[in-house]
């Protein structure tokens, strides 16, 4: 028997809950249950023709994904987590690592079947504007971080390179603040690049022509991180200062030379 999971949407095409089912499940609800909306147009099927192990999976994940009213973490009327089957469900149902597992490997090596464009659109227009504003606890950056840490992320294909491209063409990226500069600047002290990024970041620049906003940008950049030395003078910007003014412009060095000799 083929199952499927399906969505409540709320008139401003936001869901209210996830579920799955077979036959008629999205279209009838009984008492107790949380109702369906009075549009079926508002009744979508997300995924169809999965299997038992399937369908549950990506309940979970999309439960996961929009988080709970009643736990605080998102925008779904779901009592439970997903993945339990909804029947004798209770709240809170956690599914043992058991399971968890044999979930895991019924779909090892699986390809799951491309998402119809029509569904696609609806998820995307049901997630815009769902992050703003939101502030993670420190308890769930700690999880993101200890989930991903370790983890190698495959090339990217030539097609999915090419979609960020166009996805990115003529975006204009507005200033950072004073704190996200703060903490990108934190994040890479220390941070040294690999051979092979190094020589990446080479091949890509080589013989490469920067537009006149990014040479205009690398001037004032330029002209703002300028040191007068001393001792000459001189201004000049804080690479060349380091190598040849300071405690190592001439002028100190002949001066201290002097009054040695003297």
């Amino acid at each position: 028997m083929k199952y499927y999971v399906y969505s409540y949407l709320r008139k401003d095409g936001t869901p209210y809950y996830i579920g799955k089912g077979t036959g008629s499940r999205a279209w009838t609800k009984g008492r107790g249950e949380v109702g369906k909306p009075t549009d079926p147009k508002r009744i979508i099927i997300v995924e169809e023709n999965l299997t038992l192990t399937g369908s549950l999976a990506i309940e979970r994940r999309l439960i996961r994904w929009y988080g709970r009213i009643d736990l605080g973490t998102g925008i779904l009327r779901n009592q439970t987590d997903g993945g339990d089957g909804g029947k004798g469900a209770r709240a809170g149902n956690i599914l043992s690592e058991e399971t968890r597992k044999k979930i895991s490997l019924a779909h090892l090596g699986k390809k799951r079947k491309p998402m119809r464009e029509e569904s696609k659109k609806k998820l995307s227009e049901s997630l815009k504007g769902k992050n703003v504003g939101k502030i993670r606890s420190e308890e769930t950056k700690q999880k993101l971080s200890n989930a991903l840490r370790g983890k190698i992320r495959g090339p990217l294909s030539e097609k999915t390179k090419q979609n960020i491209r166009e996805y990115n063409l003529g975006k204009i990226v507005g200033p950072m603040n004073e704190e996200h500069k703060r903490k990108i600047s934190e994040s890479l002290k220390g941070r040294e690049r690999s051979k092979e990024h190094s020589e990446k970041l080479s091949k890509a620049l080589k013989g490469r022509t920067p537009g006149t906003a990014e040479r205009e940008a690398y001037l004032k950049a330029m002209e703002a991180g300028k040191t007068t030395c001393l001792h000459c003078g001189i201004t000049t910007i804080k690479g060349n200062y380091r190598r040849w003014h300071g405690d190592r412009c001439k002028l100190a060095i002949n001066n201290n030379k002097g009054t040695k000799n003297g």
